[in-house]
């Protein structure tokens, strides 16, 4: 039987449009994941973990606050990548998903995330 995080993640699967989903560590590190694709991981995780150290950085040095969600979007999908506690929910998505939808599950997941990283 997976894990609770395990499974929390498998929720944001049944997001139309959602391709994979991560916890990771601002080490770059994955702690647990998802995925209906063939995906790096480990690209993923280092490459989120700088994505979001760099807009961190760009909301310091213009006084905007902490950040609380980051949206990428390219021609095939979206990722949305969110603060939990001192790591990072990064959701992927193919283009036919709905943003508001992706962003709906992360604010009726997140605590339970939260809870489970406790």
């Amino acid at each position: 039987m997976p894990n609770r995080l395990t499974h929390i993640l498998g929720e944001y699967l049944k997001v139309k449009g959602v391709t994979a989903v991560a916890i990771v560590g601002r080490d770059g590190f994955v702690i647990d994941s998802s995925s209906n694709a063939e995906v790096d991981m480990d690209a993923l995780g280092a490459i989120v973990a700088t994505a979001v150290g760099t807009v961190e950085s760009l909301g310091k040095e213009f006084n905007l606050g902490t950040m609380n969600q980051y949206l990428s979007e390219f021609a095939n999908g979206k990722v949305v990548m969110a603060t939990v506690l001192d790591d990072i929910l990064a959701v992927f998505t193919d283009n036919t998903a709905v943003i508001g939808g992706v962003r709906h599950a992360i604010k009726r997941h997140m605590p339970e995330t939260i809870q489970a990283l406790q």
